[in-house]
């Protein structure tokens, strides 16, 4: 096959937008696929007896195949495998969706890139994208995807021939991510507002915590363990127990029983709910020699349980965190995570431990358990049943362990919709799981491929339920044989960190607090001038005579959206309290059934921008009040019971109360309502 000319431009455009495929297609000998003509002279591809396309008429074949593809909307299509590749340009064409091409078989792709000249659509259209392994058809997704738009998957009919499995995991892989996103996007923008109140009301307590940037670099190059609420975690306690000196070992709230029922005191326990979960510290026993880590966000209930030392850890995403620690110069946040165990990891990250070891993180259902025996919700089990679905039983029992109102609502059977079968902690094995465990799988991938990038090794010790991946998996006896011989002392530090912590009051946020309600005060007057000129919008717009007049009405509140929008970029912290209404019109927008866009639609996103800038500078205000309404509170006044926050402008937030109750009654995917995750 002589067509270097052809490839040779395809691969040079290609190289701009994904060097590393380009790297691999000049490495590949493209063997196997061979170029054959036509009955009338036309060349085209096959592989193991299988055309790659229609040699009669290859050009026509591929605008019907560009045909099928848009039968139905679509904001992203993957198309797995390229063909003879015709069908792209013609789909492109015509449709403005995001395109994936993945081709399994990179000796296809390089055949088809060597047949069809597609440098200038390859160089030109910015939404279409080519990748050959479902690592960088994750990557691409996960950067392209939103709730709320539509995926769609197109699989090339000999593709289908000849490589169904690879079909097969590309469905389940795009399934897995958009459900991951789902979860992770959705559901924490959702709660950003519910969030917010909470931390608002612990501005007193986060005061008088220390900071957990202060424990940044601590335990450098010393290795951790994260103790995880999942089934296995049984086996690895005697391990665990000892070789306890040689390790830092960090506990979620969940397993603090469990280790302590072992012999085993945690150095650090990790708890992030935002519903009264403080039972999973007091049900373990004494706590008044713990050190615990909690997020702003965390209940307050479990806050003010008596412990040795108190450390607040803010994650880079928790807006009205960062700002109360950046008020007082901290600049140290922890990368968060989707499950408490991630928290956790981040922790670890934060203090520099290395390597990070995980057990109990099964993320799957081992023998009708979810929970580690000894651990604060051992008692759920999990049933399998044979049409496909799973069901969480015993949860009344659950929610009993939670202060929360809805607690009397829950039923003791809960299903959690159809089984998710993933790749098994032992290769070759298949595990069931559910929806929200899979996606928690998929945020470890990201988690994995960032620490990795970073010099940290992260690795899964669990010996039971789903394969983690990008991360290594060993076995914990092993893991724990190849750490030096040596002892580690976390506890000292970790109370050195806390006893030396300032000790802040409302006048450390003075300065802060004032710097912000001006910056409020600005955007006010920014709004109100642009509900102003709005206002005179659509009486404009009907009176144009023109394109050009119209063209000009639209520039001019195009400049009071782009004055707003600069305001609320320099007062990041009011994304917690402006971007789940903008959230929502944005993945509106992107929607394919909302891509013919008229001037009346313009001039309605720009209304909403508006009034949900101004709606965010009311709550914006009564957060600031209640956050030093903090301060004067006593520690046997201040409202723990989770009761309604009433936040202006959002009577729906303020029927539910600062965060919805899910059938656990603890929030795992920094969402209260998702149920429990080991």
């Amino acid at each position: 096959m002589d067509s270097r000319p052809v490839f040779e431009q395809n691969l040079a455009a290609l190289r701009k937008r994904n060097p590393t495929l380009a790297a691999r297609l000049e490495e590949t000998s493209g063997e196997g696929v061979e170029l054959v003509a036509g009955p009338r002279g036309d060349l085209v591809l096959r592989e193991r007896g299988v055309l790659l396309g229609s040699a009669y008429d290859p050009r026509r074949d591929g605008l019907r195949l560009a045909e099928q593809m848009a039968e139905s909307p679509a904001d992203i299509l993957v198309a797995v495998g390229l063909g003879l590749g015709e069908q792209i340009e013609a789909y492109c064409a015509k449709q403005s969706a995001t395109v994936l091409v993945y081709e399994p078989s990179l000796a296809r792709l390089k055949a088809a890139l060597s047949r069809l000249p597609l440098a200038r659509l390859i160089a030109t259209n910015r939404d279409l994208h080519f990748v050959a392994d479902l690592d960088q058809l994750t990557t691409v997704l996960n950067a392209r995807y939103v709730p709320g738009l539509c995926i769609r998957v197109f699989p090339h009919p000999a593709v289908l021939r000849l490589d169904p499995s690879e079909v097969a995991a590309a469905v389940e892989r795009t399934k897995r991510v958009k459900d991951a996103a789902d979860t992770r996007i959705g559901t924490s923008v959702g709660q950003l507002m519910s969030w917010a109140w909470i931390t608002a009301g612990n501005g007193r307590r986060i005061a008088e915590s220390a900071d957990f940037g202060r424990m940044a670099g601590a335990f450098r190059g010393k290795p951790a363990v994260i103790a995880a609420a999942g089934p296995s975690l049984d086996k690895q306690l005697p391990l665990l127990r000892a070789q306890r000196d040689r390790v830092v070992v960090i506990a979620i709230g969940q397993t603090l029983k469990a280790l302590r029922r072992a012999g085993i005191e945690p150095d650090l326990v990790h708890v992030l709910e935002s519903k009264d979960v403080s039972q999973q510290l007091t049900g373990a026993g004494e706590t008044r020699d713990l050190c615990v880590a909690l997020t702003p966000d965390a209940h307050s209930a479990i806050y003010d349980v008596p412990v040795r030392a108190l450390f607040t850890a803010t994650t880079g995403a928790s807006p009205m965190g960062t700002w109360i620690a950046k008020a007082t110069g901290e600049t140290r946040f922890t990368m968060g995570g989707g499950t408490v165990a991630q928290g956790a990891v981040g922790l670890a990250v934060l203090m520099g431990c290395n390597p990070i070891l995980l057990i109990g993180q099964d993320l799957a259902f081992t023998e009708g358990r979810a929970y580690a025996a000894g651990s604060a919700y051992d008692f759920v089990r999990v049933e399998l049943a044979e049409d496909g679905t799973c069901a969480f039983t015993d949860m009344i029992q659950k929610a009993s362990l939670v202060n929360d109102e809805h607690r009397n609502t829950t039923r003791d059977k809960v299903g959690k919709g159809r089984i998710v079968w993933v790749d098994g902690w032992n290769e070759g094995e298949r595990v069931p799981t559910w929806r929200a465990y899979a996606s928690f799988i998929e945020q470890y991938r990201d988690i994995g491929l960032g620490l990795a990038q970073r010099g940290f090794q992260l690795v899964n010790c669990t010996e039971g339920g789903a394969r983690i991946p990008m991360i290594e998996h060993r076995p914990f006896g092993e893991a724990l044989a190849s750490l030096p011989e040596m002892s580690i002392d976390a506890r000292t530090p970790l109370l050195a960190g806390f006893d030396e912590r300032p000790r802040r009051t409302l006048e450390d946020y003075r300065d802060a607090i004032r710097t912000a309600r001006r910056r409020l005060d600005e955007l006010e007057r920014e709004v109100e001038k642009a509900r102003s000129f709005e206002k005179r919008t659509s009486e404009r717009l009907a009176n144009a005579r023109n394109d050009q007049q119209r063209l000009e009405i639209l520039r001019g509140i195009a400049r009071c959206e782009k004055k707003i929008r600069g305001h609320l970029e320099r007062a990041p912290w009011l994304d917690a309290l402006v971007q789940p209404e903008i959230f929502a019109a944005l993945a509106n927008q992107r929607r394919s059934e909302h891509r013919e866009i008229a001037i009346e639609d313009l001039v309605a996103e720009a209304r909403f921008l508006i009034e949900a800038a101004g709606n965010g500078v009311e709550r914006a205000r009564a957060w600031f009040d209640r956050f030093e309404g903090s301060f004067v509170e006593s520690a046997t006044t201040v409202d723990t019971s989770g009761e309604a926050i009433r936040e202006p402008g959002s009577p729906a937030l303020a029927a539910s109360g600062p965060a919805s109750l899910g059938e656990s009654g603890e929030r795992r995917s920094r969402s209260a309502s998702l149920p429990a995750q080991p």
